[in-house]
């Protein structure tokens, strides 16, 4: 029976003393800043205002996924290695003020550093509503919100960053595709003006045009002149002035209809008709490509729009509180916690060893 007495003052009543002795004179007070924040498109801030916005209802895919890429940034290496150099943490951890026990060892390896600050920095997220919760435990209340503030802001950056080339990729493309047609278009429009300059015609179909329409007044003229030399002649000599007079203005008119036909169906009208096989063409292309860098515009603006809608943010809803209290060490849950552990271990040794016993004595 003394043995057992014995046992238990070693196993249970040494752990548990030492333990109330740290935790009532020793364990430093530790301070904790909490702040709730969520990540939220410009779709779901649209189509939900306010707070509402940040308890479901909205597009969650892409915030959703970005809510984890924070969380995974807020215990990794780079946040750490961010914050030191910002608030120095290996300063402010490895005071002396602090307890042996919860201070931050003067010589440490960056995984020890690392998983040192993880345990100060708890952070949870809800599935349904990508909600992330943030517990900053530290020395002194200030430290534990400025801590807090700065991974924030971080954060932030971090979410800013990534909005950014999501957004610069979606646009990237659609400019792209305005260059490629703002660059065919001018092509055209070069090719279009050396035609011109070469042939010295602004426009030959039109031009054309006006050929035939020059020739087709020539022509009537000449037929109503003709009409009117047949009604003379009925009743006037050929060497009347009238008849002269008619004679000499069809004469006229058949000389102006075959320059005006020279220019239209001979050589030069050949000419002509070469032109407009070559300019209908080229008007064609330019049109075709005044609608393709028309729609390259819109598609461009439709991407603008579409990289606005879909761009992320960062809302913190209940920021980083400044403590009035600390929160930890529950000095006398933890002292009850290392008891009720030991008496525990003691009772599960204590039935092993009797379970060890009763075999060796078969």
């Amino acid at each position: 029976m003394k043995s057992v007495v014995r046992s238990l003052l070693i196993v249970v009543g040494i752990p548990t003393l030492l333990a109330a002795l740290y935790y009532s004179f020793l364990a430093s007070d530790i301070y904790v800043s909490e702040t709730k924040f969520a990540i939220r498109s410009g779709k779901s801030a649209a189509s939900i205002s306010g707070v509402a916005a940040l308890f479901g209802g909205a597009e969650m895919t892409g915030s959703g996924q970005d809510s984890i890429v924070v969380e995974n940034y807020i215990h990794s290496r780079d946040m750490f290695e961010a914050l030191e150099g910002k608030l120095s943490l290996s300063d402010a951890f490895s005071r002396e003020e602090i307890d042996f026990v919860a201070r931050l060892k003067d010589s440490f390896t960056q995984e020890e550093f690392l998983n040192y600050m993880i345990d100060k920095v708890d952070i949870t997220r809800d599935e349904t509503s990508n909600i992330i919760s943030l517990r900053v435990k530290a020395f002194t209340a200030e430290l534990a919100r400025a801590l807090a503030l700065e991974i924030i802001s971080l954060s932030e950056d971090l979410v800013n960053r990534l909005s950014t080339r999501m957004e610069v990729d979606a646009i990237e493309m659609a400019q792209q595709e305005v260059e490629k047609a703002a660059e065919h278009a001018r092509d055209v429009s070069e090719r279009l003006s050396a035609f011109r300059n070469l042939s010295t015609s602004i426009d030959p179909a039109a031009e054309s045009s006006a050929l035939l329409g020059i020739v087709s007044g020539i022509e009537a003229k000449l037929a109503q002149a003709r009409t009117e030399l047949g009604e003379k002649r009925a009743y006037m000599k050929d060497s009347s002035p009238e008849v002269q007079s008619l004679l000499n203005r069809i004469n006229a008119l058949k000389e102006q209809l075959n320059t005006e036909r020279k220019r239209l169906a001979g050589d030069q009208g050949v000419t002509m008709n070469g032109l407009i096989q070559q300019y209908q063409p080229l008007i064609l292309e330019q049109e075709l490509a005044r609608e393709r860098y028309t729609s390259a515009l819109g598609s461009l603006e439709a991407a603008r729009i579409e990289a606005q809608r879909k761009k992320q943010y960062l809302i913190t809803f209940v920021e980083p509180t400044l403590p009035d209290q600390a929160v930890e060490p529950r000095r006398l849950m933890d002292t009850l916690t290392v008891s009720m552990l030991a008496f525990l271990s003691f009772a599960v040794g204590g039935l092993m060893w009797s379970a060890l016993k009763d075999h060796i004595g078969r």
